[in-house]
């Protein structure tokens, strides 16, 4: 298996695991902020969504979406304030790279594209953003946890 085709595989099981995740919360748990500060699970899934659908439009050579301005972090619009909302798109996001990286040969995705790190070869970037997903993933185990869930809903 070379580079391309692994992080694609990584980043498939990123997404399904994280869906599993996001799925085992209840409505009120997305959009709830642990401790009083902390970021809520609809707010950085938001953000794992926007930055996947910018490196899917640059894995497929076109301009991506704009990254939302905000004055600190980024949160969800009213329209994705909702788990069924954020969940559908969470997935069309992440099936726009899959879509985007399967139409890929091995030698293209050694192929450069603009990072914010600068130039980097897409099978780096996917596995940034296989990375990036896991690490929010891991909050919304923490998230389960708080409120007594210690299931591995993806397991």
């Amino acid at each position: 298996m070379g580079p391309l085709a692994f992080a694609i595989q990584g980043f498939e099981n990123a997404t399904t695991n994280y869906v599993k995740d996001l799925e085992a919360l209840t409505d009120d748990q997305i959009l709830q902020s642990a401790g009083g500060s902390a970021r809520p699970a609809v707010d950085f899934t938001y953000e794992v969504a926007i930055i996947n659908a910018r490196v899917g439009a640059r894995i497929a050579g076109v301009e991506p979406p704009e990254f939302p301005s905000a004055e600190g972090w980024v949160t969800a619009p009213d329209e994705y304030r909702t788990k069924a909302a954020i969940i559908e798109f969470f997935q069309s996001t992440n099936a726009s790279v899959l879509e985007a990286a399967k139409a890929l040969t091995e030698e293209d995705g050694n192929r450069l594209i603009p990072f914010y790190t600068g130039d980097r070869p897409i099978y780096s970037v996917l596995g940034f953003v296989t990375m990036h997903t896991a690490y929010h993933d891991a909050q919304l185990n923490f998230i389960q946890s708080l409120a007594g869930d210690l299931s591995m809903h993806w397991g």
